[in-house]
């Protein structure tokens, strides 16, 4: 496409095609277009970043050579961290996410793709995706996006911080997360003391395990995914969810909307996806047994939703590595 140019695997956009895009308004169509492909990265070269990196993290990507490197990140599994200042045009595309991901908006409005669907992200809210899963963002109508980041690299860290009841997409207040950030960025540029990068990474990770362990609302609700969770393998619908939760499914749905960002039955695919993706990953039972475990009735069902989830076919978790992506 005219105005792209590709460096070390990403898409740079220059400033004569960022304004025609503004221009045309046909950004929407331009990221559909993009989301057929594994990896996209589409980037004003105007945008800014403050990055860091672990030290033992490889990618060719100009942005992560060029970032501070830090040993002390891979002590908490976390690939990179930072605060970026995003142009339109914008949009990240990755097809298999290796490790979670936790991004809190600052400023603007962008938009990340939530089970198969675009959602609006604003000043004041945050957003954590779990490892497997098509991530996709980008800044849709916005001008620009402000937020700050962490990325996962997989592990123990990166999987026991979520919860059956964390959020997807929730209010959080993300200047004291920028603030450590920056905290942690002056270090490496001064005196880099790793003790003190050590306490402004210990903090950094609190605010995102927080997040995921940030229900505040009705103690019903997430008693009720803490019992789905152990048994994932039951035949839930909306009359048991209900019956289970003690309240009316309606009421139920505006709670789960509220606190973790999606519906009901949603929350329940999201969590026997995440199951099966552990259980295909960690054993070599036929897909067909993996779902019943998983509370699916037919293998077909299974994995149509697996793919709505993931962007991929149940088998893609056996048959391929995890890919070190952003």
């Amino acid at each position: 496409m005219r105005g792209v140019r590709v460096v070390g695997g990403c898409s740079l956009v220059s400033p004569a095609y960022a304004r025609c895009v503004s221009r045309k308004s046909d950004l929407n169509h331009y990221s559909e277009t993009q989301l057929r492909h594994p990896e996209t990265d589409i980037e004003n070269p105007r945008s800014r970043r403050k990055i860091v990196v672990a030290a033992d993290y490889k990618d060719e990507r100009p942005w992560v050579l060029s970032a501070v490197r830090c040993k002390e990140l891979g002590l908490f599994e976390i690939a990179h961290l930072g605060v970026a200042e995003m142009l339109a045009p914008y949009e990240v595309v990755r097809a298999h996410q290796a490790g979670a991901f936790f991004m809190a908006c600052l400023g603007g409005q962008g938009q990340v793709l939530v089970d198969g669907r675009w959602r609006t992200i604003s000043a004041g809210q945050a957003c954590l995706q779990p490892a497997g899963i098509r991530n996709s963002f980008r800044i849709g109508r916005s001008k620009r996006w402000d937020f700050c980041w962490v990325r996962f690299a997989g592990g123990v860290r990166s999987n026991t911080i979520f919860r059956a009841s964390s959020p997807v997409l929730a209010d959080f207040d993300a200047e004291p997360l920028r603030s450590a950030v920056s905290g942690l960025i002056a270090e490496l540029s001064g005196n880099a003391v790793s003790r003190r990068s050590h306490q402004w990474i210990e903090l950094i990770y609190d605010y995102v395990r927080g997040f995921a362990g940030s229900f505040r609302g009705d103690a019903r609700v997430q008693k009720l995914w803490d019992v789905v969770h152990g048994r994932l393998d039951a035949p839930w619908d909306t009359k048991a969810l209900s019956r289970e939760s003690g309240m009316s499914f309606e009421h139920l749905r505006r709670l789960c909307l509220k606190e973790i960002g999606r519906t009901p039955m949603n929350h329940l695919t999201h969590l026997r996806i995440q199951q099966a993706i552990r259980l295909i990953s960690e054993s070599n039972e036929k897909m067909s047994i993996i779902a019943g475990q998983v509370g699916f009735a037919s293998g077909n069902s299974f994995s149509s939703a697996f793919k709505k989830c993931t962007g991929h076919a149940p088998s893609h978790f056996r048959s391929t590595a995890a890919g070190a992506v952003l």
